[in-house]
Order: structure tokens, then C-alpha cells, then sequence
């Protein structure tokens, strides 16, 4: 049976809820994790198969996790006991508290597929996880900081790598994750005789996904001291307008931005996928913002992803 064990930090809060969200303490529970990967993986899928190829996009999603007709080859087990309290959801504003799980405390996750399952899937299901962990977060405000993750040990490195331990290699692991769930993902549309795209989409895409306009930028050291004094600088960096996502009309932001704990410094991660918005759509508009932003520094480009 293929199996990879890997143990994560929490670097942010992580806003999780239990079988009943409100007023019960935060649980721990695959299904969070599961979605991230399928939100992460889908992004890959639309650089490579197109985003208007939806048909193609969710054979290739349903091979690795799963549709209504046929369950998943990959299972999700968590272990840890893990120490929350109550946090605020708006740290800048210091309002909005809900329980959460502390930073910098470590617990297990364990991937592993069915017998039957092809080796080019497995890599897939592991591609999405680095995915999820390394541009993403899980929970309640990920895309604004909270539910940080990274991992500090791996049972197999070369499918799912350890974050590394100083900031000048960053930019170099994010694109050999990114690289490599590309090349995977083109793997497994040749398998399964679906042709993949000679350009990236342009913006704005259909979904959130790879594209010409899309970016990766990571920022230079930023002035906090823990992951909560990060996310309340992160906040305050974002101004509200449409094009950076709302509640009304209630519509998720474009941008995901991750704080990464470096040997106890702390940078932002800032990822732009273009999609159409419900309204308010304009990518020149949010490039110009992350790129005259405080803590601007570093755009990654990468192949297959945004060039």
C-alpha cells in the first residue's frame, strides 16, 4: 500500500469547525484537508487541460478524488492533540473571536491509496497536497492568513517535500512544487487520452486556475513576532473593493495570501488566480496592488503556472 506520513506546524490560527461549527471546540477532520487539495489540484488542471475544458477537468479531479459515480482511491487519517483557544477571526480590528488552534504546535497526517490504485494518481494526490499546503491554508479565513500549515517531516521527501529552513530557498521550492504537479497533472490527462493546452488561459479564467495573468509574489521579511501579529499586518495591507472579494455580492478572493514561518521570521505568500469575479473584475487593479504593496518583493514565475 503506498503511504506517505508527514508531520505539520501550525504557523497561523486555524479556524476549524466540528460536526456542529458553532459553539463546539475545533476538530481536526480530512474533509477540510480533502477540499483544499481538490480547490489547489483544480487550479493545476485548468493551466493544463484549459479552463473551459470543464469535462476534462473533472475526469481528471474524479480519478484522484472521487465522484458521485466512484468513491477515491485516497484515504486521509489525522493524529494529534492539539491545544485552542478562542481567537480573533479580524485580528487588526481585534473582533469576531472564535475557538481555534494555537500556533506552532505539530500533528500527523497520514495519505495513503488503495492497492488498486495507479501510480500516476498517487502522485497526483500528492501533488495536490503540496499544493494545498505550500500556496493554501485550511479553514475559516485561509485565504487572508489563517489555518497555516507547513511540514516539518516527511516518511517519503520526494512526493511531499519538508518546507525549508531558510528564506533564500522559498521561491525555489515553490516552483519545484508547482513544476512538479504540472508535469504530474499532464501525466495523468495522457493517460487517460485527454489533450492538454499549447497557452495558458488568459484572464479572467472560468475558475480559479493557472494563467497567463496569474502570480505568485513572496514578500520580504514583514515585522511580526508570531503568526497572529502576521495576519493582523496582513489584513491591514488589504483594502476592501470588489476586485479583492466580498459579502455583498458574496464572492471568495482572488488572492490567497499565506504567512510562512522561517526559523521564527515571518513573509507573506501571495497567490493571484484571475477568475471572473461576480462582479468587479480587474486583474491590472490587483496586480498593481500586490505590487505596490508594503511588503511587495519577490515575483515567482513558473512554467505552466503563469508564463
Amino acid at each position: 500500500m503506498r503511504k506517505v506520513e508527514i508531520e505539520l506546524m501550525t504557523v497561523t490560527p486555524l479556524f476549524l469547525g466540528g460536526s456542529e461549527p458553532r459553539g463546539q471546540p475545533p476538530e481536526l477532520r480530512p474533509p477540510s484537508f480533502r477540499g483544499a487539495m481538490r480547490y489547489w489540484y483544480r487550479a493545476v488542471l485548468g493551466g493544463v487541460v484549459g479552463d473551459k475544458n470543464l469535462e476534462a477537468v473533472r475526469a481528471l479531479e474524479s480519478a484522484v478524488f472521487g465522484s458521485t459515480e466512484s468513491g477515491s482511491p485516497i484515504n486521509l487519517r489525522i493524529s494529534g492533540n492539539l491545544r485552542y483557544k478562542p481567537y480573533p477571526i479580524l485580528p487588526h480590528k481585534n473582533s469576531g473571536s472564535r475557538n481555534a488552534f494555537n500556533p506552532n504546535q505539530t500533528f500527523w497526517l497520514t495519505m495513503n491509496a488503495s492497492p488498486t490504485c495507479p501510480e500516476v494518481v498517487w502522485a497526483n494526490a500528492c501533488m495536490a497536497l503540496n499544493l494545498a499546503l505550500t500556496l493554501g491554508g485550511i479553514g475559516l479565513r485561509s485565504r487572508r492568513g489563517m489555518g497555516g500549515l507547513q511540514v516539518v517531516q516527511s516518511s517519503d521527501s520526494q512526493l511531499v517535500p519538508v518546507f525549508p529552513k531558510q528564506e533564500s530557498e522559498v521561491a525555489r521550492f515553490v516552483k519545484i512544487v508547482i513544476c512538479s504537479s504540472v508535469r504530474h497533472a499532464q501525466t495523468l490527462a495522457a493517460c487517460k487520452n485527454i489533450g492538454i493546452v499549447d497557452r495558458l488561459p488568459k484572464a479572467p479564467t472560468e475558475f480559479p486556475c493557472a494563467a497567463m495573468n496569474a502570480e505568485i509574489r513572496l514578500s520580504e521579511r514583514i515585522n511580526a513576532s508570531n503568526g497572529v501579529e502576521a495576519v493582523a499586518e496582513l489584513m491591514r495591507c488589504f483594502p476592501s473593493q470588489n476586485w479583492l472579494g466580498g459579502v455583498n455580492p458574496r464572492q471568495a478572493s482572488p488572492v490567497w495570501a499565506k504567512v510562512l514561518n522561517v526559523e521564527e521570521k515571518y513573509y507573506f505568500l501571495f497567490t493571484y488566480l484571475p477568475s471572473k469575479l461576480i462582479r468587479g473584475t480587474n486583474p491590472d487593479e490587483v496586480k498593481r496592488r500586490l505590487e505596490y504593496m508594503k511588503y511587495k518583493g519577490e515575483v515567482i514565475k513558473v512554467k505552466g503556472w503563469n508564463q
